[in-house]
């Protein structure tokens, strides 16, 4: 009985979610509700939701939103923004300098983090270009989505798979796997959207372009976040070498909460900064701990998997392909995120271990790419969306996502897989 009512309150969980202009309810919200349903129908145990919240992954949001949120206070997110921009000659060229250069940034700063700072600059740029706001905004959407596939701290599902898989080099080993294809992706990502929108290019006067080179708001800052976020970067690195040897066991996590903490130690607007982390996302994180962790004890997850095919750990290209195809799929129902934290289970239960690298690697992949696919999968699509709404500017249809989307997603899964598996053998 219990599966049935988990399985019961995930769908309204969804309904929720997938209606939250109508309720308007917040999507942190939707989850929390879940989660304190799961907790008074006895699926779960208060002790064992607990246990259940990934305090890493909470800890690792945490401090790199902090970096993000000083950053942000500095204005040199804007300033890299707008120069980055400005190195651009043609319509053509800016869509491919912000398509890369978003899905670079959002493979260092979250692609969560980078939907919100990319936004303004969309309007700001469709403004001065006098064309449709959704065709950069969809470019963000796909471009933040592919960029992040390529390191553990790109988006929150690949963080997860960082940390629950147990591997040993996370860092490394992602962008062994997936930076090279990931910035494939991004080059083809780019041909794709100009093929499509190349009617509303073409109408394009970008000599009327005024970027407005703003400079450095607070210097001190700015030098303060700058440093942090250089030291944490290579902060992960060391870690894995010292791990290597056998020195010490420090986390990601760890590594990204001293950053903050420096931050907040030294800076004279640590007020400010912590008030600007969106805290929303952490609440959402906990409380999607708690329900997929109730909904897999319940033994609902073990029911649906019935009618999915397995993966077999010691087959590459089987195990490559279920994972994708099953990726694909269940990222559109449970969004990516979510599908990951419960997917986890079914692969260690399966007999995946630390030593399946690159099957955990196609996992971060293709859960991540599926976010390409509609716009319910993943959260950074529903944030830009939200957020434009709030600015009183229509983004893209579903329908629209979709068309472009599928594409986008075929081409990007087949690079992944045929680069996972040539460098898995």
């Amino acid at each position: 009985m219990k599966e049935y009512i988990a399985l019961a309150i995930f769908v309204f969980i969804y309904i929720l979610i997938v209606g939250r202009i109508r309720f308007k309810i917040p999507i942190w919200a939707s989850m929390l509700i879940g989660a304190v349903l799961m907790i008074g129908f006895q699926i779960i145990s208060p002790e064992s939701a607990f246990k259940a919240v990934q305090l890493d992954v909470i800890m690792f949001l945490f401090g790199m939103f902090s970096i993000v949120s000083a950053l942000e206070k500095a204005g040199v997110l804007r300033m890299v923004a707008v120069k980055m921009l400005a190195k651009a000659r043609s319509v053509n060229a800016l869509l491919m300098v912000f398509v890369v250069g978003m899905g670079i940034l959002s493979a260092f700063l979250v692609n969560d983090t980078i939907a919100l700072i990319g936004i303004p600059l969309v309007v700001y740029i469709s403004r001065q270009l006098n064309i449709r706001p959704g065709v950069f905004l969809i470019s963000l959407a796909f471009s933040i989505t592919v960029g992040s596939a390529m390191t553990p701290i790109g988006n929150p599902q690949n963080l997860l798979i960082a940390i629950q898989s147990g591997i040993a080099f996370p860092f490394t080993d992602f962008l062994k796997f997936l930076a090279i294809p990931t910035i494939i992706n991004l080059f083809l990502t780019y041909y794709i959207l100009r093929f499509y929108f190349k009617k509303e290019l073409v109408l394009v006067d970008y000599q009327s372009i005024a970027l407005d080179h703003s400079t450095i708001e607070n210097k001190r800052l700015a030098k303060i976040s700058i440093g942090v976020l250089v030291a944490t970067i290579i902060g992960f690195f060391v870690t894995e070498a010292l791990r290597f040897l056998q020195i010490t066991n420090i986390g990601i996590s760890m590594v990204a909460l001293s950053g903050a903490a420096v931050i907040y130690l030294v800076s004279k607007e640590r007020k400010e900064i912590m008030q600007n982390v969106d805290y929303s996302v952490l609440v959402f994180f906990a409380a999607m701990f708690i329900v997929t962790a109730a909904v897999w004890s319940s033994g609902a997850i073990p029911i649906i998997m019935t009618h999915m095919p397995t993966p077999n750990p010691h087959d590459l290209l089987q195990s490559n392909a279920v994972i994708s195809a099953t990726s694909v799929t269940l990222s559109q129902v449970l969004s990516n995120v979510p599908f990951v934290s419960l997917y986890h289970y079914v692969m260690i239960n399966n007999g995946f271990s630390s030593n399946n690298v690159a099957q955990w690697m196609m996992l971060a992949a293709a859960s991540t790419i599926s976010g390409n696919l509609t716009i319910l999968a993943a959260a950074s699509n529903v944030i830009i969306i939200q957020v434009s709404d709030t600015k009183g500017i229509k983004a893209f249809t579903f329908f629209e996502f979709l068309k472009i989307g599928s594409v986008v997603t075929v081409v990007n899964l087949l690079v992944f897989y045929f680069f996972i598996i040539l460098l898995g053998h």
